[in-house]
């Protein structure tokens, strides 16, 4: 039997990170798992059990991650999902992102800072919606 499917096989333990944080009110959980320092599971959890924005924010990380074990690198997620506006939105408990304008917002901040942000070179291209600082 041939495997046709292109996607890598998930590790049975791998490192992850998790992060508690209120968005407007609203709890949540982001945890990030990393095999063989590339990022491969991304999983937000928000809202009851059941409710609508638990499904949407369950769907948003199985897309996440189903990308990500094809090969998609987190950069193709995060570009897209930063300055979202959608409630809720506003101030955060997290102090690496003190502010996020949705939960998709929130998402790719945090997914920037923990696994693509290096320092940046003067010459790198910046995502959509960032500031240009001049040296």
């Amino acid at each position: 039997m041939s495997d046709d499917n292109p996607q890598r096989r998930a590790p049975r333990r791998y490192a992850g990170t998790t992060t508690d944080f209120v968005l407007d009110g609203t709890t949540g959980r982001l945890t990030t798992a990393t095999s063989s320092g590339q990022l491969t599971h991304v999983e937000l959890r928000v809202g009851k059990h059941g409710s609508t924005l638990a499904g949407l924010t369950e769907a948003l990380s199985t897309a996440i991650t189903t990308g990500l074990q094809a090969g998609a690198p987190p950069s193709e997620f995060v570009a897209p999902l930063r300055h979202t506006h959608y409630t809720p939105s506003g101030a955060t408990t997290d102090p690496d992102v003190p502010h996020a304008t949705s939960l998709s917002d929130y998402l790719a901040h945090r997914l920037h800072q923990q696994h693509i942000s290096t320092p940046p070179h003067p010459d790198a291209a910046q995502l959509p919606g960032d500031i240009q600082t001049s040296t």
